[in-house]
C-alpha cells in the first residue's frame, strides 16, 4: 500500500468505519456496561481476582481510573472487593455471578454486532481481514518493541 491515493482512501474509509462502529457499539453495548468495564470483567473472569494496579496495566489506564470503573461495577453488583488471603493489606477485585451473566450477554451482543457488520462477506474475505489485522498488530508490536530497546 505504498500508493499515496490508496493510503488516503484507506484512511478516509477507516475513520468512517471507526465512527460508525463506535456509534453502533455505544447504542447496543453501552446500555449493558462501558467497553472499559467489560474489559475489566473479562480480565477478572479469565485471570481471577486482581488488584487495581494489575488491571490498570492491562487496560493502559491509571489505577485511579480502574477504581472509578470498579466502583460502578460494584454498585451494580457485577464485581466485589475482597482482601487477599495472603496479605490482608491487598484489596482485590473479583467478578460476581451477576457479572459473569452480564459478560455472557455482552459477548452475545458483540458477536451479533460483528455478524451484522460483516454479513454478506464471503469466508475468503473474512480470512483476508483476519490475516491483515494479524499483520498490522505484528507491525504495532514490533514498533513498540523497537521503542523500548
Amino acid at each position: 500500500m505504498s500508493n499515496l491515493n490508496n493510503l488516503t482512501e484507506f484512511e478516509e474509509l477507516y475513520v468512517e468505519f471507526q465512527r460508525k462502529v463506535s456509534v453502533e457499539w455505544n447504542n447496543r453495548l453501552d446500555r449493558l456496561v462501558s467497553g472499559s468495564q467489560a474489559t475489566i470483567l473479562r480480565s477478572l473472569e479469565e485471570k481471577g481476582p486482581q488488584n487495581a494496579s494489575t488491571l490498570a496495566k492491562h487496560l493502559h489506564i491509571t489505577p485511579g481510573a480502574v477504581t472509578s470503573l470498579s466502583d460502578k461495577l460494584i454498585i451494580n453488583g457485577y464485581a466485589q472487593r475482597k482482601r487477599d488471603s495472603n496479605d490482608r493489606r491487598v484489596v482485590l477485585l473479583e467478578i460476581t455471578e451477576q457479572g459473569r451473566e452480564l459478560l455472557q450477554q455482552f459477548k452475545i451482543e458483540i458477536k451479533s454486532v460483528i455478524q451484522q457488520f460483516f454479513s454478506g462477506l464471503p469466508d475468503n474475505d473474512i480470512n483476508h481481514l483476519i490475516r491483515i489485522y494479524q499483520h498490522v498488530l505484528m507491525n504495532i508490536a514490533t514498533k513498540k518493541e523497537a521503542k523500548s530497546e
